[in-house]
């Protein structure tokens, strides 16, 4: 190190003053600004040399200001101990929170800091010169002392400041509810949490100044000069030691031993069980882990990298990029035994006659019901959810014989008419009547999240007995209702899981390692499997496994009716539909093939790649996987490498929300198969889509009589407008195929029947409460939240989509139009034919 030698004493004229400069200025001889800018250039280094910290600091708060799935994680610890309706002040939950922001974020991003600015040989020098620069007395500079020592404090303390925005912003996201208390109760906590971590910021200051003055006193100081003896060794084979200029600087034994005890402890953890961690620190308690966990060994890495002169994070990166480019990455699609050859597989042909055997009517088919097929939006856990919870309806056609007033937590009272509100008609009720509602349904063609959906109702479905719904009477956690007594009960608690934390655990540190590690992707499927293990008790004890069995686990059983599922992802390789499917990919048929190619081998989906094609026929995966292959969405899940053999990825599957988000054109193209191979039979598609921004956009565009209305300032526009609209296609693209779907059915079936394809949707709210459909000037909508989690007021929300309304947001004549296909035999419809 370069040796700075003192200044040379001034002299001393007699009888002149001499007048120091302010403290926090250098000493006249430069311009004002320039020593200002000099100060500038101070802090610029001081927070270079804590980037690593910094740079976790502003990722939190960004994610907390931008990102409504992380605020709606405070959701969860805002009604958390006390019923749904009531404040329960300072809850558990908080001081939970509150604790591991300070254990898990606050304190690590402080000692690193600390660590860095201590151990810093350029800051080291900064102090020596910004000394020789002061009064004549050579006293430290108060400006470099005080950015110093209050820089790690203010990372420290600010992490609470990134909660408390977090809660305002998610204040503004709770949707309006019929249950206006349960609102209330919410907008009160998320308050609570806003203050209560406002006030720990100055609390955390003070933390941070009385430690410094604890370990001076005789017995701390003590064990903390034993800690040093006795960590010696390890501390200098780190490079962590205090330096020789500085040797009683603020850089103590226990704090560097703590800090080495967390990064070892968030390793060992997270590497051995992250699953377990998860249900420790769910959703809001686990961002200060996340952001946290990384930051003693990434400062470690950055100190020595300036001690060395070589940037050891960045290479550390690159290296970890070219690992994963020569070696492979840990996103292999999960494969397991199959029970049976692929292509052993049902054929449309054979599906449509075990339906109809399913629906009585395999003897006389002109007999048989419209099979429905339902085709599910993606949109993760809110997609899942509203899947599930729109079938589950259906599903209990007996409960909705009888009205029924229900007194809310406010006081109000919901009353609900007979037959569903007069939606199921009196001939539809009569027809219906004993009837098991599942067997209309022939099949669930899914996207995304709604993939998951369907995954998770067919595995209910089948692990049912009696016709009764399979899950545990008691309430499930994370659901906002309270006893299971109904399907819908049952499938909205199946899907209302938490399974972003796992997911952010393996994205955060098992695929930064990858080496022998699963992925991201394998945690998410092994949260869902956990899930459907904890709320399903089925008779058969082996069924609460179904999730984690094999997706073709054994063939239909027209007595125990299932849904064939239709599964769709996205080929890297050639951005054609990867279908993981339980139908048979080809059929032969008589007349030319609706999607084109040779009689002999119909293909069931136009331009569409078989899942299992792609692998060994001795292979299988689990459900869960199924559902994955079209649930692997930006972030949240990796593109997943399709191995024919051992060390051969032959594609690689994305979302299949990149191809079309509404799963329609697959319905579509099953209707025309089901069809070709049964004439007699007239299906209905019902269309299930959870995104209220596409539904508003449908609602002004789908008659061109509003244009859309963009943003006349943007940010980055070249950068910013085609990601835009890769984000945008997917649905434009999932109602142009419904609107396809729609037309072919109208022309097939629209003489006899008066309808053939229902959609039912998530409306859009405007800020203000209100219905903005219909509105000529554009209302900015409520966001509500997509991610691998639901807070329980937007759970609601999704529920309250069914119930009937005054306005025009309602689903009323979609479910009007279910319930009377339900009802209505295929003869009807091919009457005029």
């Amino acid at each position: 190190m370069a040796h700075i030698d003192p200044p040379l004493p001034r002299r001393t004229v007699p009888g002149q003053v001499r007048v120091s400069p302010p403290d926090g200025l250098p000493p006249p001889g430069k311009p004002l600004a320039a020593r200002l800018w000099s100060r500038v250039l101070d802090m610029g280094l001081v927070l270079w040399v804590v980037r690593i910290p910094l740079a976790s600091l502003v990722l939190g708060l960004l994610l907390m200001l931008a990102v409504t799935q992380a605020q709606d994680t405070l959701v969860d610890v805002a009604m958390s101990g006390a019923p749904l309706a009531q404040a329960a002040g300072l809850s558990q939950a908080i001081l939970g929170l509150l604790a591991a922001t300070f254990v898990l974020w606050a304190i690590p991003l402080h000692y690193a800091a600390r660590l860095l600015l201590e151990t810093d040989d350029g800051i080291a020098a900064l102090r020596r010169r910004r000394a020789a620069e002061t009064t004549p007395r050579g006293s430290t500079d108060r400006w470099t002392s005080f950015i110093l020592r209050q820089t790690p404090r203010l990372l420290g303390a600010l992490t609470f400041a990134a909660f408390a925005i977090g809660a305002v912003a998610a204040v503004a996201n709770l949707p309006t509810l019929v249950d206006a208390q349960v609102a209330r109760a919410a907008r009160a906590q998320l308050q609570l949490i806003a203050w209560v971590m406002l006030a720990a910021v100055p609390v955390f200051f003070a933390y941070a100044a009385l430690r410094g003055r604890l370990i001076r006193i005789g017995p701390f100081q003590a064990a903390d000069a034993a800690v040093g003896r006795a960590c010696a060794g390890l501390f200098r084979a780190l490079g962590i030691t205090a330096r020789a200029d500085d040797p009683s600087g603020e850089l103590h034994a226990t704090g560097r031993l703590l800090l080495l005890a967390y990064a070892l402890g968030v390793v060992a953890i997270l590497v051995a069980n992250p699953l377990w961690l998860a249900g420790q620190l769910p959703l809001a308690l686990a961002v200060p882990l996340i952001f946290g966990g990384w930051v003693p060994i990434l400062s470690y890495l950055a100190s020595i990298g300036r001690r060395w002169r070589f940037p050891f994070v960045t290479a550390l990166l690159l290296l970890g990029a070219a690992g994963v480019y020569l070696i492979g990455d840990n996103h292999r699609v999960r494969t397991l035994t199959a029970t049976a050859p692929s292509y052993q597989r049902t054929t449309i042909d054979t599906a449509a006659f075990l339906w109809m055997r399913a629906n009585g009517c395999a003897e006389a088919p002109a007999t048989c019901p419209r099979p429905i097929i339902v085709a599910a939006a993606g949109g993760a856990s809110r997609a899942g959810f509203f899947t599930a919870s729109v079938i589950g309806h259906f599903l209990d056609f007996a409960r909705h014989a009888d009205g029924f007033t229900l007194t809310r937590a406010d006081g109000s009272k919901l009353v609900r008419g007979a037959w569903d509100d007069a939606r199921i008609s009196p001939q539809a009720a009569q027809a219906l009547a004993n009837v098991d509602i599942a067997t209309r349904i022939f099949a669930i063609s899914g996207v995304s999240g709604g993939a998951y959906g369907a995954a998770a109702t067919a595995a209910a479905l089948e692990a049912r007995a009696s016709g009764a719904p399979p899950c545990a009477a008691g309430p499930a956690p994370q659901w906002f209702g309270g006893r299971v007594t109904t399907w819908q009960d049952c499938l909205e608690s199946l899907t209302s899981g938490d399974y972003l934390t796992a997911a952010f655990f393996g994205l955060a540190f098992h695929d930064q390692v990858q080496a022998f590690l699963e992925d991201r992707a394998a945690l998410l499927e092994q949260s869902w499997e956990r899930r459907f293990a904890e709320v399903v008790t089925p008779p058969d004890a082996a069924m609460a496994r179904r999730m984690a069995a094999p997706f073709l686990a054994k063939e239909r059983d027209p007595s125990h009716w299932v849904p064939f599922l239709v599964l769709n992802g996205t080929s890297v390789e050639t951005g054609q539909r990867i279908v993981t499917t339980d139908l048979q990919p080809t059929y032969s048929t008589r007349r030319p093939c609706p999607s084109g190619g040779a009689r002999s081998e119909c293909p069931l989906f136009t331009h569409a790649i078989d899942f299992h094609g792609l692998v060994r026929a001795d292979l299988d995966v689990r459900l869960s996987t199924a559902a994955l292959n079209s649930a692997r969405f930006p972030v949240i899940s990796p593109p997943g490498s399709i191995y024919q053999v051992e060390k051969d990825v032959v594609d690689r599957i994305v979302d299949g929300g990149y191809f079309e988000n509404f799963g329609a054109a697959s319905a579509l193209e099953l209707a025309q198969a089901l069809v070709d191979v049964a004439p007699q039979l007239a299906p209905f598609i019902l269309v299930i889509s959870n995104d209220p921004g596409s539904t508003l956009t449908e609602e002004r565009t789908a008659r061109a009589v509003v244009v859309p209305d963009a943003a006349e300032h943007v940010w980055f526009s070249e950068a910013t407008s085609p990601i835009g609209a890769i984000g945008t296609v997917r649905s434009g693209r999932g109602r142009l195929a419904v609107a396809e779907a729609g037309r072919w059915l109208e022309e097939r079936f629209g003489t006899g029947c008066r309808s053939n394809l229902a959609h039912i949707k998530v409306w859009p709210e405007a800020l203000d409460g209100t219905c903005p459909v219909g509105v000529a000037t554009p209302k900015a909508i409520r966001d509500v939240s997509m991610s691998w989690w639901l807070s329980k007021p937007v759970q609601m929300n999704l529920r309250e989509q069914l119930e009937h309304t005054g306005d025009r947001c309602n689903n009323d004549a979609a479910v009007a139009a279910v319930w009377q296909a339900l009802a209505t035999p295929s003869s009807a419809c091919l009457a005029g034919r």
